[in-house]
């Protein structure tokens, strides 16, 4: 995951986990490099307003090397034109904060599934 919020990615990891999932942190896009050079997750959830690079370009920088991961975004900007604007830039998936545990559940066991389709934007 890369948050930039401290808060806000303690609590996600800490839900992740408790969903049975391994969860690494990284809150920026520096840390996230750092963190792919020896791991390589299944689903990554990447915040779209990261300061100095953007979660957009994290994704499309990172996106040849990280093989069949599911790139997730996971923001405070909502809305159809923002969530297609994610989905452009590679991600599967577009959740709004403050995203519900159901659905964060739902997508990681979704995607850990080797479902297909993941595309969705969250209905607010």
């Amino acid at each position: 995951m890369v948050e930039d919020d401290f808060d806000s990615a303690e609590l996600l990891s800490i839900l992740i986990e408790q969903a049975g999932h391994e969860c690494r942190v990284a809150l920026n896009a520096s840390e996230a490099r750092v963190i792919l050079a020896d791991f390589t997750p299944d689903v990554a959830l990447i915040d779209i307003g990261l300061p100095g690079e953007t979660g957009y370009q994290l994704v499309q920088s990172l996106k040849p090397e990280l093989g069949d991961c599911r790139l997730v975004a996971i923001t405070a900007y909502v809305g159809s034109a923002m969530a297609k604007r994610s989905l452009e830039a590679g991600f599967e998936a577009h959740l709004t904060k403050p995203v519900s545990l159901e659905l964060l559940r739902g997508v990681l066991d979704h995607c850990a599934a080797g479902a297909e389709d993941v595309k969705l934007e969250q209905a607010n």
